[in-house]
């Protein structure tokens, strides 16, 4: 599936949340003109090899928070986009209290293929701490009610916000999958420039997660949501060419969910040595060794460095069954609270 982002730079909102500078995430300066709307299309379908399966995305702002008018506006300029063969569905993101029964009624009436829910938390004190315009309770309203319409939403989870713990992001998590989410986007709060956080940050009001300490719960979080039958789409917030300027602080990394799925690698290796010694040797398909190698060989690395000697033999399919084994690492890795309701959802998927 190929997408042609749209940014509407907090288009829609009602406050500012304390993370957030669509300008400084996006480098708009406005929202696009219906000109530059239908440039911006041609010029990604001009990149695309499969112009066949593309749609449209309203990103940036709350997308159903846009006065009625002005949201129809909107959604009938995507239908002339796909009425004319360039894409063939509508997907944007929105915040839970902006889902009422009376926009999910006008949604109906046209092709939505997904609908992000930017919950960030499902703790209220996060919430709360980062400016959010919603409650716990209004994310479980807006999946009920797209549930209800049958239409595909993901959710938006962030770690690192003001308040915020290792235990409340495994919360979330375990949420989204008993949410049934088609999609889950995730990302490490960063401070952007000219953002609450920023000032916060500054004034030593804020502190933001190291990458290794973003690491160890987003590798947590990734295992628990895909184990339980949920898409991850992107792990780390997605900025575009000088736009990584404007990250002041926080745990930025370009290839973030590479390296989610690094640590991954990791512990499973670090299982496989408690169970078999120093050295393993690994009877694997090439797609798994690739796993096991890491971005820049950095898995196998760092296994040499903690006394690991990992050796690969060609095999037509892998000997490790790596679901039981993420299963595994996950479950010795919670603390007693949450090792059984987890275990039980994944045994559930």
């Amino acid at each position: 599936m190929n997408i042609i982002p749209i940014f509407l730079p907090h288009a829609g909102c009602k406050r500012r949340c304390v993370f957030c500078n669509e300008y400084s995430a996006t480098g708009l300066r406005r929202v696009p003109t219906r000109d530059e709307i239908f440039h911006e299309v041609d010029r990604y379908l001009a990149y695309f090899a499969d112009r066949e399966n593309v749609e449209l995305a309203f990103y940036g702002g709350t997308f159903t928070g846009l006065p009625e008018g002005l949201m129809h506006d909107y959604l009938d300029l995507a239908m002339e986009i796909i009425n004319s063969g360039k894409a063939k569905a509508i997907r944007f993101s929105t915040s839970p209290e902006e889902i009422t029964q009376r926009k999910v009624e006008i949604l109906a009436d046209y092709p939505v293929s997904l609908i992000e829910i930017g919950a960030q938390s499902f703790d209220e004190g996060v919430l709360r701490l980062a400016n959010r315009p919603h409650e716990v309770k209004d994310i479980y309203t807006a999946c009920e009610l797209l549930k209800e319409a049958k239409i595909p939403f993901g959710i938006h989870l962030m770690t690192g916000l003001p308040g915020d713990s290792e235990e409340k992001d495994i919360r979330s998590a375990v949420e989204v999958v008993k949410l049934k989410a088609s999609t889950c986007r995730i990302h490490p709060t960063v401070v952007l420039k000219n953002s609450t956080l920023e000032s916060m940050y500054h004034e030593g009001k804020y502190k933001p997660q190291e990458l290794e300490e973003a690491l160890n719960i987003l590798w947590k979080m990734y295992v628990i949501i895909s184990l339980g039958g949920v898409k991850i789409n992107r792990i780390g917030i997605c900025l575009y060419g000088d736009e990584v300027n404007n990250v002041v602080a926080g745990p930025y990394h370009p290839a973030m969910g590479e390296l989610v799925k690094n640590r991954v690698a990791l512990e499973i290796l670090r299982v496989l040595k408690r169970r078999r010694g120093d050295k393993i040797i690994l009877k694997v398909d090439e797609g798994t060794k690739q796993f096991f190698t890491g971005h820049k060989k950095c898995v196998l690395n760092r296994a040499k460095e903690e006394g690991m000697e990992v050796i690969f033999e060609r095999a037509s399919a892998p000997e490790l069954n790596l679901r039981e084994l993420m299963k595994t690492v996950l479950v010795e890795s919670l603390d007693e609270l949450f090792r059984s309701e987890v275990s039980g959802i994944l045994l559930a998927n």
